[in-house]
């Protein structure tokens, strides 16, 4: 019987070969420079919030797990509660205003969006509805996203997968495998476990980290900026003898 056996990880992004010398991943290397644009976009509307809350804690998880691997990221946080006229004015078929654009332009640049809402009436609210509904076709199209939702109990804990998740396919972003639901037991409150035997959920720490490691790992697979040239700049012998 053979068994297989996983090569070891190498420095700078690369891998090692089982008889000891480094090949390197030239794609991932000529990445690790590059300032990754993580855009968390929230729909809360009370103050404080505890839908900026989890998208702040998103992108921070985000940010430590690029980080881990080397990797440079910025985070830009947005509420849509100071743009609910411009939103509304846009989905009558008014002008989109100079702050709308402003959004729009940072979600089409970004490299990882994180897309959280509060829950009403069981899905999410209307302003991040009229929100998705008047960015331009294309601005999420081949995006990591991570989707996060608040509400006041777990039992709206399924709209991330009911309503979000196939709101974001609809516009062909990439969401991560792992969606994260917040109730307001959840912050700042001490995790315990229930004595049944039924499987607790993880804390909401654990949880946030999970899914920061998996949109960390789906902007390095599938990066919207084009890979930076390591010989862009290389200048040959003789141009630089011209002159001598």
């Amino acid at each position: 019987m053979t068994t297989g056996t996983t090569a070891p990880v190498a420095p700078f992004g690369g891998t090692q070969s089982l008889a000891g010398s480094p090949t390197y991943d030239a794609y991932a290397n000529t990445q690790m420079g590059r300032l990754s644009r993580i855009v968390a976009l929230h729909a809360g509307v009370s103050e404080p919030s505890t839908s900026r809350m989890l998208a702040e804690r998103l992108a921070e998880s985000t940010r430590k797990a690029l980080e881990s691997d080397s990797r440079l990221a910025s985070i830009e946080v947005i509420g849509l509660r100071p743009l609910v006229k411009d939103i509304a004015l846009a989905s009558v078929g008014g002008p989109v205003s100079a702050d709308l654009q402003k959004v729009i332009d940072a979600l089409s640049a970004a490299d990882g969006v994180i897309l959280v809402s509060p829950v009403f009436q069981a899905s999410y609210s209307g302003l991040f509805k009229s929100a998705m509904d008047v960015l331009p076709s294309g601005t999420l199209e081949g995006v990591p996203v991570l989707l996060g939702a608040t509400a006041g109990t777990a039992r709206h804990s399924l709209v991330t997968e009911m309503a979000l998740r196939p709101l974001v396919a609809y516009m062909k972003a990439l969401p991560t495998r792992t969606a994260v639901f917040a109730a307001s037991e959840d912050f700042g409150a001490a995790w315990q476990t229930p004595s049944s035997s039924e499987r607790p959920e993880s804390p909401l720490n654990e949880r946030v980290a999970r899914a920061g490691r998996e949109l960390a790992t789906l902007m390095e697979r599938f990066p919207r900026q084009a890979p930076v040239d390591p010989l862009a700049d290389f200048a040959p012998m003789g141009a630089l003898l011209a002159g001598r």
